[in-house]
């Protein structure tokens, strides 16, 4: 039995100005279905969403979620589609009750249904016991719930997610892919954007890798996990400081261009052919009086997907039903 489509995006082109954030992606999400848009900062996941969400246009292409085109009809459009951003869209200086009345209303929700609606919202979320209280005083986990909520109210057939578990500590992550999960076996078509590659191996049934606008890869994690390097050593450190810019041109041009050297924030990333170019790569930047407070693998074993050397041959599309890009 055929599975039907419930998000499609065809031949999708963004531009900025000059410069192409999208170029030419095709993609399907079914229903009853998570799927995960990976890829570094640049990639296009950001403005891949906001085309999906209808918020902005694509210069090239088309979108379309049961069949109905965003063009044609952009207000049935709207009626399918619920939007998780990434910083939680509440009133905080509201109570969690007053927040769903608002977004209920603005979805035309009115009298007995709307009441029923945020009735349902707060047992779902499990914010019944704190419907009067104001949003200033939730934990980022709780926010996150009710932002969740208020964009199902609506009852939309596709969930769209962006960093869902940015700000998120490792339990309430689980949570929100425990919810994540019953909606998709209740029918429904989630479409995130995540940078945890954990998450996306063990939270979503297909991911999609993002490169320069493109697709770069597409498939099970089981599919995709078949192109990993052999002999790859990678390591992530969190270091006590941020490094200045010229800080860390000098110590990439130290370590040699054999090793790949990534920094964002306090955040480390090392990457080298083998355990031993590793190590000595460590020792470098030990050398250099970089205190790391603390070291760690890679979450998922997807990493190469996301951190290619310049030059290195794209992986392969893997099953198919997602769509593909041009070349």
């Amino acid at each position: 039995m055929t599975v039907p489509v419930a998000l499609a995006l065809t031949d999708i082109h963004v531009r900025y100005g000059s410069q192409t954030a999208v170029d030419g992606l095709s993609l399907a999400v079914h229903r009853g279905e998570i799927v995960g848009l990976l890829g570094p900062n640049g990639s296009g996941k950001s403005s891949t969403l906001a085309v999906a969400a209808g918020v902005l246009d694509p210069f090239i292409g088309t979108v379309a979620i049961a069949g109905i085109n965003r063009v044609d009809d952009p207000e049935g459009y709207a009626a399918h589609v619920g939007l998780v951003p990434q910083e939680p869209a509440l009133y905080e200086e509201l109570s969690a009750e007053a927040n769903l009345l608002f977004f209920g209303r603005l979805y035309g929700l009115t009298g007995c249904q709307l009441q029923h609606r945020v009735d349902a919202a707060l047992t779902r979320s499990r914010l019944t016991d704190r419907a009067r209280d104001r949003v200033s005083r939730f934990s980022g986990g709780m926010k996150q719930r009710l932002n969740l909520a208020c964009a199902l109210l609506h009852n939309p057939s596709v969930l769209l997610l962006d960093e869902p578990t940015a700000a998120l500590d490792p339990a309430s992550r689980d949570a929100l892919f425990a919810d994540l999960h019953e909606l998709r076996e209740a029918g429904h078509a989630i479409l995130l954007t995540t940078h945890h590659l954990d998450e996306a191996e063990h939270g979503c049934d297909r991911i999609v890798v993002l490169e320069h606008g493109r697709m770069a890869a597409c498939g099970k994690a089981s599919d995709l996990i078949r192109h990993q390097p052999a002999g790859r050593s990678i390591i992530y450190a969190h270091m006590r400081e941020t490094l200045p810019r010229f800080f860390i041109k000098a110590l990439r041009h130290k370590i040699g261009p054999t090793v790949e050297i990534e920094v964002t924030g306090r955040r480390l990333r090392l990457a080298a052919a083998d355990q031993v170019a590793l190590g000595r790569a460590i020792a470098r930047v030990l050398a250099e009086g970089i205190i790391l407070e603390s070291f760690r693998t890679p979450p998922g074993r997807l990493d190469h997907l996301l951190h290619r050397p310049d030059g290195e041959a794209t992986p392969a599309e893997a099953g198919g039903t997602a769509g593909n890009h041009r070349t």
